[in-house]
Formats: structure tokens, C-alpha cells, sequence
């Protein structure tokens, strides 16, 4: 008779176990589900900055994703995106990927700078190219983006 004491000591146990494995699961569950897509800090800028995916092709296109995004004290949207210099990534196509068409100003031997606006967003890109050893060409180039609405200026 005294197994049956165990038995209701690793019954209650598994129960309490299952139990709390439920509610975790449950928790997660809510977590996910109330959690909309896409809802960090990198989208924020991106969407600042008019540069979201969304904003360019809302049935889903190219785009790239940048390497540093963030907001500065002023509200300045600040993204920096690298590119190569094939058909698949190019500055051409992030051009033509985010539909910029104004045209470049010379800042540098190896910088240009374009300025548009999108909506109320006043945009800066500086393409920084780094040259590769044939000379009609660039092995890949840094866009900094910095974007900052035209109310606040």
C-alpha cells in the first residue's frame, strides 16, 4: 500500500507539469498573436525614411535591407544599405527600386548625392563608391539615407 501514495505524488507532479507547460504554451501563443508583423524598431525607421517596403511595392518586390537603421535626437531617419555592382544589386537598381529619379549632384571623386522628397520626407543619399581596378566601374558603395519630415527643419 505504500506505492500508492507515489503514485499520487508523481500523478499530482505530472499534472502540475502539464498544467504549467499548458499555460507557457498559452502565453506564447498570445504573445505571437497579438504582436503585429514587422513591428520593430527597423521597420519604424524604414517607414520614416519612406523607404519600407510597403511604401514602394505593396504586393511585394525588391528591396534591400539596410545595415544600419536608426532614428537620431532630431527625428532624423538614418539608414546605410551596401550594394554591389552586378544586375542583382547595383546603385542603379536601388535607384530604380525606390524610385528615385532625381539626379545626382558630385559631392566627391567617389560621391554623389541625390535629394528628393516622398510624401513629406525630405530625402539625402549619399552613395559613397568604392573603385575597383577596372576604371569604368566599382566594386560596391555605401547609400546612406537620412531623411527627416519637411515640417521639422
Amino acid at each position: 500500500m505504500s506505492t500508492r501514495p507515489r503514485h499520487r505524488k508523481l500523478l499530482l507532479w505530472s499534472l502540475a507539469a502539464c498544467v504549467a507547460w499548458t499555460l507557457a504554451v498559452a502565453v506564447w501563443a498570445g504573445v505571437a498573436l497579438l504582436t503585429p508583423d514587422g513591428a520593430g524598431a527597423e521597420d519604424s525607421v524604414l517607414r520614416k525614411a519612406g523607404m519600407h517596403i510597403d511604401q514602394h511595392h505593396p504586393e511585394g518586390g525588391r528591396y534591400y535591407d539596410p545595415t544600419y537603421a536608426r532614428t537620431e535626437a532630431d527625428g532624423t531617419a538614418v539608414l546605410r544599405y551596401e550594394v554591389g555592382s552586378g544586375p542583382d544589386s547595383s546603385v542603379d537598381d536601388f535607384l530604380r527600386t525606390y524610385e528615385i529619379t532625381a539626379a545626382p549632384r558630385h559631392t566627391g571623386a567617389s560621391e554623389d548625392t541625390y535629394t528628393d522628397t516622398f510624401g513629406d520626407v525630405r530625402r539625402t543619399f549619399t552613395v559613397t563608391y568604392d573603385p575597383s581596378a577596372d576604371p569604368s566601374g566599382y566594386d560596391y558603395a555605401r547609400i546612406t539615407v537620412r531623411a527627416l519630415p519637411e515640417h521639422s527643419s
